[in-house]
């Protein structure tokens, strides 16, 4: 990977980060806001509700950036990456491969970390949470995305 590659690679994980967290945090208000406590299991609690939002964050953070990724490449602003990528080049199986696996794995690690815990968390505790995860998770998918979409071929 060279320096022009790893530069680029920074700037759209940490766009995906940004965006993520924001989305998140603004998708907590609107599901949980008014709520003094959120509970951590049955339908409307944290375990049920990581699905939608590591799915949509896991989508979103790989669609976009590989769209946009594709289209530097073919316009020559950034080069081709020399190694090839084992996800699949069409963009929306990608995305969607990426965004079942991320779901599956945010429900087990939430249900694993807010089950040795109390029945029920703060909103302000749930909001901080819910906006940190929803960064990591969408700056580390779009870095993800970015590096297969520049091995892609063009």
């Amino acid at each position: 990977m060279t320096a022009e590659h790893r530069h680029y690679l920074a700037a759209e994980t940490s766009i995906g980060f940004a965006i993520s967290a924001v989305l998140s945090l603004v998708f907590c208000f609107f599901i949980f806001g008014g709520q003094a406590s959120i509970p951590v299991g049955g339908t409307g609690g944290l375990i049920v509700d990581a699905i939608p939002q590591s799915f949509m964050v896991a989508l979103m953070s790989t669609f976009v950036p590989t769209l946009l990724t594709r289209r530097r490449v073919r316009s020559g602003a950034i080069p081709v990456r020399k190694a090839r990528s084992r996800l699949p080049t069409h963009a929306m199986l990608r995305a969607l491969l990426v965004a079942c696996c991320a779901a599956g794995i945010g429900v087990l690690l939430t249900a694993i970390a807010l089950l040795a815990g109390p029945d029920e968390w703060p909103f302000v505790t749930v909001a901080t949470v819910k906006t940190v995860y929803g960064a990591l998770l969408g700056g580390s998918v779009a870095a993800l995305a970015t590096c297969a979409a520049l091995a892609d071929p063009t």
